[in-house]
């Protein structure tokens, strides 16, 4: 069995209460940028956006895309200029792989959202705009439908030849995104915030940063992409909540279809075992029991019956049709206020007989700062490793 964690967001978060903002804002990165950095990005975003439009609040998040290999590349190349136009190249002509189980997780994220009532708006950078495109088509596709007239995309330094269905875009003049045979032109020339001058000397490459360019307080760009996004937001529409929100959403998802059963077993503060026996808890529920693969299953919490303690998240591979018995690769992604966390872990023949292996994947505490009572919800996600 094998575990990888993606730290998406903080893993220790405070709150006044579990209900939702009005609005969900996902920072979605290009190629070569680390976790950190998109991190950085998109805490970026929340300050100069604020925590707020038109008196509706915003919730930020994190659509994190790898590029490994990119990275790897890079460093056995002499010519970067050269290597950055080959790879943009190959990934406006679908030829650099768009990792499959991110996206999913991506597409579960916004479907999750605007399924609890919020409005997505997604800022892709580069790369990242494939996902979102990608995204896009498949929760257009995805049953039952949802409102997409809640979910939106804005786009910067684009690669490609749209952005989402009807999302719009800014890329500056220098940009090396440019280069790439069609992709969008450039629709902004980029200029000091000081004196209105031209910037022609920080190179193309640097002029595709989102940190240190397209957000940079040095250039006339940041206000047009505040006022863009803002101009986006009062586009999308108030989507019908269809389940309810919880402070804590657990989602699983796994590789395999064709009768491959992996089940979701959370144990809530009180010792009530919520799975597919029992899919109604003190705290949360059960919303389906998937057993021909893929899943998704989610567990949610009820604002209004939500337990303080802890709850223990877990998986087990409950049965599969074919025989020997397949590994299975499985996402299971886990949400509080302020905090995401999700973890890839393969299940095979060791994990795969019906009624064994119960994997434990992390814990949820939940207390309260100052009165036991009604003080604020603090939220913090304990990965658990492989015990079992």
């Amino acid at each position: 069995m094998r575990i990888i964690i993606l730290f998406l967001l903080s893993s220790f978060a405070y709150a006044q209460q579990c209900e939702l903002e009005e609005y969900r804002v996902v920072f979605s990165n290009g190629e070569l940028t680390t976790p950190k950095q998109a991190f950085t990005a998109m805490n970026e975003l929340a300050l100069n956006l604020g925590d707020n439009y038109a008196g509706e609040g915003i919730t930020y998040d994190l659509a994190y895309n790898y590029s490994d290999m990119a990275f790897k590349q890079l460093l056995q190349t002499s010519d970067q200029r050269l290597w950055y136009i080959n790879l943009a190249k190959l990934i406006y002509n679908w030829k650099y792989q768009v990792h499959t189980p991110e996206l999913n997780e991506h597409v579960e994220k916004y479907r999750e959202a605007i399924l609890q009532g919020q409005k997505m708006l997604v800022i892709s950078h580069s790369q990242g705009n494939f996902y979102s495109n990608l995204a896009q088509q498949m929760l257009t596709n995805q049953k039952p439908a949802i409102t997409m007239g809640s979910f939106g995309v804005f786009g910067i330094a684009i690669p490609s030849s749209q952005v989402g269905e009807n999302g719009t875009y800014l890329t500056n003049h220098l940009d090396i995104i440019t280069s790439i045979p069609g992709s969008l032109e450039a629709n902004w020339t980029l200029r000091h915030i000081d004196n209105g001058k031209i910037v022609d000397n920080i190179g193309s490459i640097p002029a595709h940063s989102f940190n240190h360019t397209y957000l940079s307080p040095y250039y006339d760009i940041r206000p047009e992409i505040i006022t863009k996004i803002k101009q986006e937001l009062s586009k999308l529409t108030n989507p019908p909540q269809i389940v309810k929100s919880g402070s804590i959403t657990v989602t699983l998802t796994w590789d395999i279809t064709n009768a491959n059963d992996i089940d979701l077993h959370v144990f809530e503060p009180g010792g009530t075992h919520v799975d597919f026996n029992n899919k109604t808890g003190d705290s949360g529920y059960l919303d389906v029991d998937n057993r021909t693969g893929f899943g998704p299953e989610h567990y949610y919490t009820d604002c209004e019956k939500l337990q303080t303690g802890e709850y223990i998240v877990g998986i087990k591979y409950y049965s599969d049709s074919h025989r020997p018995i397949r590994a299975v690769m499985t996402t299971v992604t886990i949400s509080t206020p302020g905090s995401t966390r999700t973890f890839t872990t393969k299940l095979d023949q060791t994990t795969g007989q019906t009624n064994t292996g119960f994997v434990k994947l992390a814990k949820v505490i939940i207390g309260r700062v100052g009165n036991p009572i009604n003080g604020r919800l603090k939220y913090q996600i304990i990965p658990l490793g492989s015990d079992k």
